[in-house]
């Protein structure tokens, strides 16, 4: 890439705030800019990706934003009038299962108005036992749930253990860069990139530990 000596910035220094605000904002600066106009491929690339990025969302997000807003509405009346419907039916259901019970109850004690004590005695048997086992299978199956729940949150809580040297690399990453660019800007050539640290948190051996726990668990 060809230096922009030629290249003068007469702007600039009117508006030192501003133009901070912008490489803050927006990652856009005038190293960025001179790089491009020297045909540096990775600037060129850069901003071709942030004016494509800025087009599609100028163009996407009014749209997307309407639909989403609609989707969380509609599914915020749709579950409201679900609730209104179910607890209606609930509560109506439980009078015709009442009703239904009173009537079978009294027929049967019509018809065996003989043998009263003995089918009582036998139905509330029945009952018990169908009590005890509805009382099992709650039991069980709340157990097997706990049981599932903490073996869901044992492993995110490795998975996000596990992930912390690679969040922490590409940290370092950006880290290291910022640090190379500003020492070559200061220094120019007699800058030397051996002085500036890099970190390797993604092969350091206690990640490869890491991953073969979580083959376990996965």
């Amino acid at each position: 890439m060809k230096k922009s000596k030629y290249i003068r910035d007469h702007v600039s220094s009117y508006g030192k705030q501003i133009s901070k605000a912008t490489n803050k904002k927006f990652g856009i600066n005038n190293a960025l800019i001179i790089r491009a106009v020297g045909g540096d491929d990775k600037a060129l690339k850069q901003i071709g990706d942030m004016g494509t990025t800025g087009q599609r969302l100028i163009a996407a997000m009014p749209l997307i934003r309407k639909n989403l807003k609609d989707y969380i509405e509609g599914i915020g009346d749709y579950n409201e009038a679900l609730a209104d419907i179910y607890k209606t039916g609930g509560r109506e259901a439980a009078k015709i299962d009442k009703a239904g019970g009173d009537v079978s109850l009294e027929n049967t004690r019509y018809s065996h108005l003989t043998q009263e004590y003995q089918t009582k005695l036998f139905t509330d048997l029945e009952k018990e036992y169908q009590r005890h086992d509805d009382a099992m299978d709650v039991i069980e199956l709340q157990a097997w749930i706990d049981t599932q729940m903490a073996t869901v949150e044992a492993k995110a809580k490795l998975e996000d253990i596990s992930n912390k040297p690679f969040i922490n690399q590409i940290k370092a990453d950006r880290d290291y860069e910022d640090k190379k660019i500003k020492h070559l800007l200061e220094n120019g050539s007699d800058g030397d990139l051996s002085l500036i640290p890099k970190k390797h948190f993604s092969t350091n051996p206690v990640v490869k530990f890491w991953n073969n726990v979580r083959e376990i668990f996965s």
